[in-house]
């Protein structure tokens, strides 16, 4: 049977999806807000959605989307070019191969395995920034960010569930209910 033309553009469109969505909530967490701390407060969305992509979904979301959103990243932020790229690979390499041990667990086992991720992503991070400056820099300030990145997990992981149950559920890939 053969697909129509408005057939094929959705299913192109749903394919591009998780990137897109992913790169709207990276450009959603750069908008700039002047609240106190605000600037210190600022979630690694990008490396959210990279782990929840990879761990669900790697046929909708490869290593090319997750270079994409990390050069994305790097172009909005203040870090040395090609850091996220870097780190939002590691996290893409962690969590494709923590996807067949860690789902169909509870919503709890992602976010823990997300947390141990994401902190060596964050370390990472921090040792190249450090030798790019020639410096250590502080990791005060990396580990507030890597907190709050923990804490928004929940949040960006639910919005990301929610895309994929409206827009991506089929019945040959398995994904988490939330």
């Amino acid at each position: 049977m053969r697909e129509t033309f408005s057939e094929i553009l959705e299913n192109g469109l749903k394919s591009f999806l998780p990137l897109l969505c992913s790169f709207f909530l990276l450009l959603v967490i750069y908008v700039p807000v002047h609240l106190p701390l605000s600037r210190f407060l600022r979630p690694d969305v990008g490396m959210i959605c990279v782990y929840f992509w990879a761990l669900y979904r790697q046929d909708l979301f490869g290593s090319i989307s997750a270079f994409l959103l990390g050069f994305v990243a790097d172009s909005l932020s203040a870090v040395p070019m090609g850091l996220n790229v870097f780190a939002f690979m590691f996290v893409f390499a962690a969590g494709s191969t923590a996807s067949s041990y860690i789902n169909m667990k509870p919503f709890a086992v992602s976010w823990l395995g997300f947390a141990v991720i994401s902190f060596l992503a964050f370390v990472i991070k921090w040792l190249l920034i450090s030798v790019f400056y020639s410096r250590f820099l502080v990791f005060g300030s990396i580990f507030v960010g890597y907190l709050a990145t923990v804490c928004f997990y929940p949040l960006i992981a639910r919005l990301n569930i929610f895309i994929q149950n409206r827009y991506l559920a089929s019945e040959d890939v398995v994904y988490e209910q939330g």
